[in-house]
């Protein structure tokens, strides 16, 4: 059993069993505390996020949570496994889970919980990691598990995560072909093999995934552009078509959106400067955001009528990528 490096933050947890029931009951129709499985509250701020991008916070507090109200209250061996391992790693997620998943070497019972997803012990030792405290499957595990299992928009997002980390893709497809459970298997090497631990953003990844799913020439992620003022890099590119793709995602435009202290207003100007001389470089840079997913083919056009006909005319979409 190995040990990961990194900490996640999980909110603290109050179980039924070590408290009294009617009074945990009471402050929870009080909206003093919050539920987040059976037996198991939580203190609303431990949850409650603020700004932009607060749903997806409090779906992650709120999936960690439940996490460890669930280790907390199985008593048999158990590992977290899937996307909830990938949560207690410190993977990148596409959207936070609702289902905590779970390793246990026994069935569970007509009554099992609906909001546990129980999973056949098919691991090894070498396969489990303790994160924050909490056994987990471990880095590669996790990875091959979700490769196999979720929609590979989702499966690529965790992988290039999982790259950027560190980890060998060629550890994983070893471990993908270890794994007793062969379904899924043909889906997750495709994944693996387009991952890449240059995309800095689950957006960033949406956007080439988009761009793979159709068959056209895989994008460079973080392309670099040598300019007058200095080699800068474009979120994905290509090169060798002068074109560079940006995700705006707005956050540094806010104040502390990038750290404490960060200036919006000369973020604009360094932006904008940045920007002037790529383009001054004879490079062209299509902006991309999340607006966008309302129509991707619109957005695809845009990319495409910057790509050679021969390259265009030679995409076929990939049928292992599902439409996201």
């Amino acid at each position: 059993m190995t040990t990961t490096t990194t900490t996640i933050t999980i909110p603290a947890v109050t179980l039924t069993l070590e408290h009294d029931r009617n009074r945990l009951a009471a402050s929870a129709r009080a909206g003093d505390i919050l539920r987040v499985r059976r037996g198991a509250y939580c203190p609303p701020d431990q949850i409650q996020a603020e700004g932009r991008g607060r749903a997806y916070q409090e779906a992650r507090r709120l999936a960690l949570a439940r996490i460890s109200a669930l280790h907390t209250q199985l008593r048999a061996d158990h590992v977290f496994g899937h996307v909830s391992a990938a949560l207690l790693l410190g993977l990148r997620l596409w959207t936070m889970p609702t289902v905590t998943h779970v390793y246990q070497r026994y069935r569970a019972s007509a009554h099992a919980a609906a909001d546990v997803r129980r999973h056949a012990w098919t691991i090894s030792a070498q396969d489990v990691a303790v994160a924050s405290g909490i056994p987990v499957t471990s880095l590669a595990r996790t990875v091959v598990d979700c490769a196999r299992t979720l929609h590979p928009l989702e499966a690529l997002v965790i992988t290039d995560s999982a790259l950027a980390m560190g980890l060998a893709r060629e550890t994983l497809l070893e471990v993908l072909a270890a794994t007793p459970d062969r379904r899924g298997t043909r889906r997750a090497r495709r994944v693996i093999e387009l991952a890449d631990a240059g995309a800095q953003s689950a957006w960033e990844t949406w956007v080439r995934y988009e761009i793979l799913r159709r068959g056209l020439p895989r994008p460079v992620t973080q392309m670099p552009v040598r300019t007058a003022a200095g080699v800068f890099h474009t979120d994905l590119g290509y090169d060798r078509w002068a074109l560079g793709i940006e995700f705006d995602g707005r956050v540094k435009y806010r104040p502390d959106g990038v750290r404490p202290g960060h200036d919006p207003a000369q973020e604009y100007l360094d932006e904008k400067a940045r920007a002037d001389a790529i383009r001054q470089a004879g490079i062209t840079i299509e902006s991309v955001s999340a607006s966008d997913r309302r129509d991707v083919p619109a957005m695809i056009a845009r990319f495409v009528r910057h790509l050679p006909r021969d390259a265009v005319d030679a995409a076929r979409p990939d049928p292992l990528l599902r439409p996201s």
